[in-house]
């Protein structure tokens, strides 16, 4: 389970997707001893706040499916982990998780890209959002990358 922190505190940081490895990366990197896995895309939280720090991980772009995405409300805040997990250990969330891109606005959408008013949306690093819905479950990541050939 998820809890997204309204605080106006988030994580610097540049987020990139590069074309040649079918990866996203964060410079810098940060601290993530805890992974969970959406397919073969981790989201990493520190272990000692048990706060989300980035993601990072291979999804190629030749998967991705076409939309007019419309992305979700959110406000500037930390997305901490109401879990326990052991440190260095890594979790699949669920399986199949779809990737939708929007070439107009740039917006990657991992997961369910429809969004209800109840769900809560955080940006917890530049140009991340997680989406939360109100069981506290992830719903969705949406990621506005700078694309590296």
């Amino acid at each position: 389970m998820f809890l997204a922190v309204d605080n106006g505190k988030k994580l610097s940081g540049q987020l990139f997707y590069i074309k040649s490895e079918y990866s996203f990366d964060v410079r810098p990197s940060r601290n993530s001893d805890i992974t969970l896995m959406l397919d073969f895309l981790y989201l990493g939280f520190d272990s000692e706040t048990m706060l989300a720090q980035q993601v990072w991980g291979y999804n190629p772009y030749v998967t991705w499916n076409e939309r007019n995405l419309i992305s979700p409300c959110y406000f500037v805040g930390e997305l901490r982990l109401q879990e326990l997990f052991e440190p260095g250990t890594s979790n699949q969330l669920k399986e199949k998780w779809d990737t939708s891109y929007d070439s107009k606005t740039g917006w990657l959408c991992i997961g369910n890209e429809k969004h209800s008013k109840n769900d809560i949306g955080v940006e917890f690093a530049n140009d991340i959002i997680a989406v939360v819905a109100d069981t506290g479950e992830l719903k969705s990541i949406w990621l506005k990358p700078y694309i590296q050939e």
